[in-house]
């Protein structure tokens, strides 16, 4: 399936003739102190340490502590990020979850609560992996079409309470985090390009309840692995493409790769699809396992923070998730890196 983008001239949420866009003004991450080993999961589940490295490249991924939530986690990412760009308003939150603590309210309002951001509008996506993505599309379109200034976008998730520690197929696989950019108003570089797109027809995939087939078993994140593989290689390959093409650049061109951290499998096909070396690709799924939609902005965050992604960079961040959804973003770092 082809993703239909804009065409360069005109890139999405971008009026004719205007040369305003949308950059990361500040980003920033938070993770839980505990960590799930594969030693702990050997414990709980038949798998081993080598099987889970050979299938996932995972060695240990992060858990929330009794208590926490997906809104505590993402009001810290988010004030943060805030700090990091050195801004103390902002004039939308969006929060993509699909942990939320609670159907209603909405993460978004708690987040806002949290950080003391009353009046502003406040409001949740469920983009699954793909919800950092989601989120920027959504935040440089609000900056660039009706007038706002700043928007914070945060993805986060507390998945380890989603998971089924009987499934050893999933449970390995996942974490909790979140992940925050300040988006503000630029007219030298930023977000140069934007792909987002969906296919329900392939919902069954990636999906939360029962195992298939055993309608009476706990709910729990389910997977089919092969389905998930090609269509996640496919998927985000072709986001980095377009998202390239829109922005004017070539595969060459890029400094930096930052796919969603959901298998290292996945992340070393998209690259070899793309024909980028790995010491081209941020990777740290070997430390947080896939911790969906936050995934992209910790990886951006880390980048950051080790000196590995500098002012001017071309940078893309591609991802796929259950829905299926997927997204890429092409950006001219330009937020301060120390």
């Amino acid at each position: 399936m082809a993703i239909l983008h804009a065409p360069a001239s005109a890139p999405v949420g971008v009026p004719p003739g205007s040369t305003k866009t949308a950059a990361i003004l500040g980003i920033a991450s938070y993770l839980p102190d505990e960590i799930i080993t594969n030693a702990h999961l050997e414990a709980m589940v038949e798998t081993s340490d080598a099987w889970i490295l050979e299938r996932t490249g995972i060695r240990e991924r992060r858990k929330i502590a009794s208590g926490m939530t997906t809104s505590m986690m993402a009001a810290e990412a988010g004030r943060r990020a805030m700090a990091a760009a050195g801004v103390d308003s902002v004039d939308a939150l969006i929060v993509a979850t699909v942990s939320p603590d609670s159907p209603l309210p909405s993460t978004a309002c708690l987040v806002q609560r949290r950080l003391g951001l009353a009046g502003i509008p406040a409001f949740d996506i469920a983009a699954a992996c793909a919800g950092f993505v989601y989120g920027v599309a959504i935040g440089r379109g609000l900056i660039v079409s009706s007038g706002m200034s700043r928007v914070l976008v945060i993805a986060g998730d507390a998945l380890t309470s989603l998971i089924d520690y009987k499934d050893r197929s999933t449970c390995v696989l996942f974490g909790d985090g979140a992940g925050a950019a300040v988006l503000g108003v630029s007219d030298d570089g930023g977000i140069e390009g934007i792909q987002w797109g969906a296919d329900g027809g392939e919902a069954d995939l990636i999906y939360y309840g029962p195992k298939a087939g055993e309608e009476d078993s706990e709910n729990g994140l389910r997977m089919y692995g092969k389905g998930t593989f090609r269509l996640g290689v496919e998927r985000m390959a072709e986001s980095a493409r377009a998202v390239c093409a829109e922005a004017g650049w070539s595969l060459n061109d890029v400094t930096l790769l930052v796919p969603h951290q959901a298998n290292l499998r996945i992340i070393e096909a998209v690259a070899k699809r793309l024909d980028l070396p790995l010491d081209r690709v941020v990777i740290n799924i070997d430390r947080y396992g896939n911790t969906s939609g936050a995934s992209i902005p910790i990886a951006l965050a880390e980048a950051v923070e080790t000196g590995r992604m500098r002012q001017g960079d071309k940078v893309v961040c591609i991802a796929f998730g259950s829905g299926v959804v997927w997204g890429g973003i092409a950006l001219r770092w330009i937020a301060p890196t120390g």
